[in-house]
């Protein structure tokens, strides 16, 4: 039925019926006391409905679990119905909410049925519940299908509850799994841990999980503006009739449209546009495998998948619980892993882990054969490795300001330290590396080549060795990292315990990707007069101007000192800096 408010929080005033099940020809439950007549026509023949005068549970839908949605005509439909008699699809009128009682369907068994609509799924006492429809495509792509949610089994942590999915290019169907199976059973069965349908995930428990999570289904799914997936589910645990939670996961559309969900749940993770770095996808893995055959015993027990120790080598292999390849795809996060004859196709995702610190740790989901698998790298997220390609920046003269206390990194009595703007000279040196000097040419270097946290950064003599040698890690949101070659760029420049004090100390520490190692580079603007490089015009520059005309020393920025714009320096650019300064 149908109720309607102005406000969300209600009253709400009933409209209407949009569809009724359970109706007969007795007294109770009386097929005139509905809309049947209106649809069918007076007096129909509703005998298909019927079983020795009761309800003909294995053709005639439950009309319980509506979920409306609008196709991509902007057409207003209805899926619905539960167990039994499968799941079935209405249009609505837009204006009433109600039945679009204009729209009328033929009566073809397993296809549709005049009064309960277009049949998407079930029949034939299978289980089916809680259906969902929604329209999804991979970000950047024209094309997209309706998926089909379908959770089967008994409702309880010991029934076996799982969520199938279906897809379809046009919003009433057919609907069908990976294999090309259909959604709608025409002869009965037992689906519960059948075959047919995508099954999202089983009973499943990570080693950071205090509990199992059981009896994942009757989701609701979106995509959202930014073009991410999801899917919004409740799951059971351990203790049969008790708790549950609502959970959210981020779904991943692999490379043949096929959806799989992440390992964790959502906490704000992105794809990587660019993919990853070999290194930081290879490596030991906790892993799962979703079978669609897990047993259970309904009420009584159900098994729980839990991870096992694969690996995936940088030669390609697969060695551990399960043998076989793996492949990643150049330039994305996509990922094929390959065993038992099955190539299960998906994306890498960094997630943060369920534990209380919620470790960041490179995963991967996947899909095939109607089956989804989970990878959980067993050592934590090093952004530090994952670096595809080299960021690029135009050399130039730079201030380095930390986001978190808006000070800049400078030099003081050779120790640098965050405090007043300071310029620095930034060069390339090729391969993705990067040289920071100041007006003097001494550069900024980790003490003694240290690959250590802690390591303090000075200034001192160029030499070229791998202490003053960094790369730069583009953060995506206008701040860089400065990685430090001498820790193999695992570590980076980091204001020390975060500080915002004036004068706290740089030195190398883990990359962590904390606002004490995030910078915002400024170009530094030429101030004339500033001969120095320093950022501002001072007695020090008229003192390197008169040494540079009367000794021939060297000025830091000449051009800054061209105060009368000939291309030349000469006492009357010296005048004018005197009369700046004074």
């Amino acid at each position: 039925m149908l109720c309607t408010s102005d406000k969300v929080e209600g009253p709400y005033t009933y409209q209407g019926t949009i569809v009724y099940s359970g109706f007969t020809n007795n007294a109770v439950n009386n097929v005139n006391d509905t809309d049947v007549p209106r649809v069918l026509g007076k007096n129909p023949d509703i005998s298909r409905y019927l079983s020795n005068g009761s309800w003909n549970a294995s053709y005639g839908t439950n009309a319980i679990d509506p979920a409306v949605f609008y196709d991509e005509e902007d057409n207003l439909r209805m899926v619905y119905g539960s167990w039994f008699g499968g799941i079935y699809m209405l249009e609505l009128d837009e204006k009433t909410g109600l039945r679009d009682y204009n729209v009328k369907y033929e009566t073809i068994p397993n296809v549709s049925d005049a009064y309960m609509g277009r049949k998407a799924a079930g029949g034939n006492y299978v289980s089916g519940e809680g259906p969902y429809i929604e329209y999804m495509k991979a970000p950047g792509s024209d094309k997209g299908y309706y998926y089909l949610f379908v959770s089967y089994g008994f409702f309880n942590s010991n029934g076996g509850y799982n969520m199938r999915i279906f897809r379809s290019e046009k919003p009433d169907g057919p609907f069908v799994d990976q294999n090309g199976n259909s959604a709608v059973y025409p002869s009965g069965g037992d689906n519960i841990r059948g075959k047919t349908g995508e099954r999202l995930m089983s009973n499943y428990q990570w080693s950071c999980n205090p509990k199992p999570f059981k009896a994942q289904g009757h989701n609701s799914a979106l995509m959202d503006a930014d073009g991410r997936l999801y899917v919004v589910y409740h799951t059971k645990f351990d203790d049969n009739w008790g708790a549950h939670e609502v959970r959210v996961h981020q779904l991943i559309m692999n490379e043949d449209g096929w959806i799989t969900a992440a390992p964790y749940e959502y906490s704000g993770e992105t794809l990587s546009e660019d993919g990853h770095a070999m290194a930081a996808v290879t490596g030991d893995y906790d892993f799962i495998f979703h079978a669609l055959d897990q047993r259970f015993e309904n009420e009584k027990s159900a098994d729980v998948e839990k991870p096992h120790t694969i690996t995936l080598n940088a030669d390609g292999t697969v060695t551990g619980h399960v043998t076989g390849t793996w492949l990643m795809k150049d330039g994305t996060p996509n990922m094929t892993v390959s065993f038992g004859g099955v190539t299960y196709k998906g994306a890498f995702l960094v997630q943060a882990d369920e534990s209380a610190a919620q470790t960041r740790r490179m995963t991967f989901t996947a899909t095939g054969n109607n089956t989804c698998i989970w990878g959980s790298k067993r050592s934590a997220y090093n952004a530090a490795e994952d670096i595809v390609k080299p960021v690029e920046i135009p050399d130039g003269r730079y201030t380095l300001k930390n986001v978190n206390s808006g000070r800049y990194i400078a030099d003081k009595d050779s120790n640098i330290v965050q405090s007043e703007k300071q310029a620095w000279n930034i060069k390339g040196i090729g391969n993705g590396e990067y040289t920071i000097t100041d007006k003097n040419g001494r550069a900024l270097s980790v003490e003694n080549a240290s690959a250590e946290d802690g390591a303090n950064v000075l200034l001192a003599d160029y030499t070229g060795d791998k202490s003053q040698k960094f790369r730069l890690r583009d953060n995506q949101d206008g701040s860089y990292s400065f990685l430090t070659l001498a820790s193999d760029c695992l570590r980076c420049l980091d204001v020390y315990d975060i500080s915002t004090d004036d004068g706290a100390n740089i030195c190398q520490w883990e990359f962590w990707n904390g606002s004490g190692q995030q910078f915002i580079l400024e170009e530094a603007k030429d101030v004339e007069g500033d001969v120095n490089a320093d950022g501002s015009v001072t007695v020090a520059d008229l003192v390197m101007m008169q040494s540079f005309l009367l000794n021939g020393s060297d000025l830091t920025d000449w051009r800054a000192g061209d105060l009368c714009r000939d291309d030349r320096i000469d006492v009357f650019d010296l005048c004018r800096l005197r009369s700046i300064l004074i």
